[in-house]
């Protein structure tokens, strides 16, 4: 007998520490946890109304049914409401405040720029790092449209964008400069749907990508630029000499090309020494800079030969252009007091969109005069 109350007492505590562990927890979403709560609010219930019902007079089969089926409900209701629904539901928002906290903090945390409209284009929603940039206020946007801080060009690049997205319901990526501080960004517009899928909105994330966008210009610079002169490279020249051509092409006019090469090069570094040569190379590049103008195409696509393409020149004017920079070198020499001169022997070629040549032809066809003039300079 002891023994089996011993049991007995074991098993009730048993049963009340596993009521303690699995039912009034924190986490109310376990399924043992409504399941427990179920059946003990069920057997309360109707142990509650036969109680009750043991105290009325005697009632039909169907009224007695009545009875305790209306008296379970009522009983049942609020035990179901306090231990199953209510913390459901505090669960559920207790879990989208915390999804929401994560999200705000999120968007708070990056360095992007984050911002919300609707369909009118007017703001929902802009993250503190936006906010700063435009320089407003912590709510001061809202209810403004993104017109009113933008410029028109802007504005109808960034509505033509947003109706793409509403259209299609697909994002959009492109590059953006800013007009306001002249800074690249990188633009995703992506749509926001209600429940049935509706777009109800459009957000925008807008990453800064200006530093890199100045290192691809700065790459890009190094790959057509000469680095002693400063001048296009030969691939530089290529590059710009070929649209000069289409242009030509298209409009029916010619081209003329001066090809140039420094005198004595060779010797100045056999001599003075190649610091003295890269002297003579970096004043040459600035005559030539100096006489031409910025439109025009100034290369120098070998050790020492330099290329100009003066853009719209005619034959009348080409003359003119090659004596105002021959007398150039000899006012340059003039005031210069060492050991050496400059001196260029220049080859002039031309041409014909009616009698169309390759890059290389003119070029080739450009070295031959120019070697002409030099053996006249080396005669004379």
């Amino acid at each position: 007998m002891i023994s089996i109350k011993y049991n007995k007492e074991t098993e009730v505590k048993t049963f009340q520490n596993f009521i303690a562990a699995n039912i009034f927890t924190k986490d109310s979403r376990k399924p043992l946890h409504l399941i427990i709560i179920s059946l003990l609010s069920i057997f309360l219930a109707e142990s509650l109304v036969m109680c009750i019902l043991s105290f009325l007079p005697p009632l039909s089969i169907f009224s007695e049914a009545l009875v305790d089926a209306s008296l379970l409900v009522f009983i049942l209701f609020p035990l179901f409401y306090f231990f199953i629904f209510r913390p459901l539901r505090e669960s559920a928002e207790v879990k989208t405040r915390q999804s929401e906290e994560k999200y705000r903090s999120l968007v708070e945390s990056t360095e992007d720029s984050i911002y919300l409209v609707d369909k009118n284009y007017k703001y929902l929603f802009m993250n503190k790092n936006h906010i700063t940039r435009m320089g407003l206020l912590e709510n001061e946007y809202k209810g403004h449209a993104y017109g009113e801080f933008h410029s028109p060009e802007e504005t109808k690049w960034f509505v033509e964008n947003v109706d793409t997205v509403f259209a299609t319901g697909e994002s959009v990526k492109h590059e953006h400069k800013s007009g306001r501080d002249g800074r690249y960004f990188l633009q995703t517009l992506s749509p926001v749907k209600d429940p049935d899928g509706k777009i109800i909105a459009v957000t925008i994330v807008s990453k800064d990508i200006n530093e890199m966008k100045m290192m691809e210009e700065q790459l890009h610079n190094l790959s057509i630029t000469d680095e002693l002169t400063g001048l296009f490279n030969r691939r530089g020249f290529f590059f710009f000499a070929d649209q000069q051509i289409k242009l030509a092409d298209r409009h029916k006019t010619g081209i003329f090309m001066l090809y140039a090469d420094l005198d004595g090069l060779k010797m100045i570094n056999d001599t003075l020494g190649h610091q003295v040569g890269d002297l003579a190379l970096i004043e040459m590049a600035n005559l030539l800079k100096k006489n031409y103008r910025d439109s025009d195409i100034i290369s120098r696509i070998g050790g020492d030969e330099f290329v100009v393409i003066p853009v719209g020149t005619t034959g009348d004017d080409v003359g003119i252009i090659v004596a105002r920079f021959e007398n150039a070198l000899t006012i340059h020499n003039e005031k210069m007091n060492r050991n050496f001169k400059l001196s260029a022997s220049i080859g002039i070629a031309y041409y014909d969109p009616a009698n169309p040549r390759s890059l290389d032809e003119l070029l080739l066809q450009a070295d031959k005069m120019m070697y002409k003039q030099k053996r006249h300079h080396l005669e004379s």
